[in-house]
């Protein structure tokens, strides 16, 4: 049985019982009323008797009694506050004797609908157990969606992403389903979504490999030829990067390496070793990492942002206002604010040399940006 058929016969059932309504009482009048309204002949009775007894009946398992059904019923009830009435209603009629056998098919409809909504949820809960355990459903799904099969997305990844991870995912029984396809179609919309401009193919191969290795898909031998495509593909990108002029470039680390002597949680660092992937990122000021952090000067950030540094009343709290919203950094505090929003500093809002530091991170989120470590390099790419 389907979801839709279930789910179609769930909502039948429920009809009938609200036009039923065993639970609320409403029946039980009319039921009353037509079986205190008749009279039991001895002749329906004797007939009653003989089909019981008669040997057809005889050879068969006999038939639950009203009172077996009404227990049923109410075991079903449960702690309904209305059960204590119903129960009173049911062997009322009970008394009767039910001649037309009006009670006992009641019973049995209403016991029978439970049966089907509880059938409904436990076929509910099967689907949906099995939609979280089958990884590949989702996929497979966005296959459909994308009008792409197994082959297509490979061919695709061979002669637009790298061949070489299309070879290796095949080497590692790809067939469209699971998170490999995750991985290669992931890498195509990528590409496709032009994130990082012309690099866009490099970040999407790193992404792919990366992806791979992190997943552990890989043995030792793939780890090392993905490790080498990912820094050969990061090395195309830092080439191609507008970087600093080799004379900025130097003032700027000796900069940084005048600050490492100065604090004790700060270690100096080459500012070419910041490339972007689709994008540049001017820096006037010093980088350096303060508790394992790379910090980056709020002028700088600011400029990255493409928007200016505002500083608040208090002195202490200092925001940048710019196109992709506003962000607010307190002096000493972990604490910052992007449009409202909290946002957790690895390492709180620091000076040095009177210029206000904060993580590089902290702003790359803020751009919808990442930022990964790829040899000396550290590759920051639109997420």
């Amino acid at each position: 049985m389907n979801r839709k058929k279930a789910q179609g016969l769930l909502a039948r059932g429920g009809s009938l019982l609200l036009s039923g309504v065993l639970l609320s009482g409403l029946l039980f009048p009319a039921l009353v009323f037509a079986l205190e309204g008749e009279e039991t002949s001895p002749d329906e009775n004797t007939s009653a008797q003989e089909g019981l007894n008669g040997d057809p009946a005889s050879s068969q398992e006999p038939e639950p009694t009203l009172e077996e059904l009404r227990d049923e019923l109410l075991a079903i009830m449960g702690e309904a506050e209305n059960r204590e009435s119903v129960k009173t209603s049911i062997d009322r009629l009970i008394a009767l004797g039910d001649p037309e056998g009006t009670l006992r098919t009641y019973l049995e409809q209403t016991i029978r609908l439970y049966q089907l909504q509880s059938e409904q949820q436990e076929l509910e809960n099967s689907l949906t157990q099995l939609e979280g355990m089958n990884e590949g459903l989702s996929a497979l799904g966005e296959a459909v969606d994308s009008g792409m099969n197994s082959d297509e997305v490979l061919r695709c990844l061979e002669s637009e992403v790298d061949a070489g991870a299309a070879q290796m995912l095949k080497d590692l029984g790809y067939d469209g389903t699971g998170e490999l396809f995750e991985l290669a179609n992931a890498a195509i919309t990528y590409l496709d979504g032009g994130k990082a401009g012309t690099q866009s193919g490099h970040m999407a191969a790193i992404l792919l490999y990366q992806g791979l290795i992190d997943g552990e898909f890989l043995e030792e031998e793939g780890v090392e030829q993905a490790q080498k495509a990912i820094s050969s593909h990061a090395s195309s990108i830092a080439r191609s990067y507008q970087g600093l002029s080799s004379q900025n470039r130097e003032t700027l680390q000796t900069q940084s390496q005048a600050i490492a002597q100065k604090a004790n949680l700060a270690q100096a660092m080459d500012p070419g070793a910041l490339v972007v992937a689709g994008g540049t990122l001017a820096l006037t000021k010093p980088i350096f990492t303060y508790n394992g952090c790379i910090m980056i000067s709020l002028t700088d950030a600011a400029s990255f942002l493409g928007g200016q540094v505002v500083k608040m009343a208090d002195g202490c709290t200092l925001a940048i206002q710019s196109p992709y919203g506003v962000l607010e950094v307190t002096l000493g505090l972990g604490d910052a604010y992007w449009n409202d929003r909290l946002l957790k500093l690895e390492v709180p809002a620091i000076v040095f040399d009177n210029e206000q530091y904060i993580p590089l991170d902290a702003l790359l989120s803020c751009r919808g940006m990442a930022r990964m470590q790829v040899g000396s390099v550290q590759l920051i790419y639109a997420a």
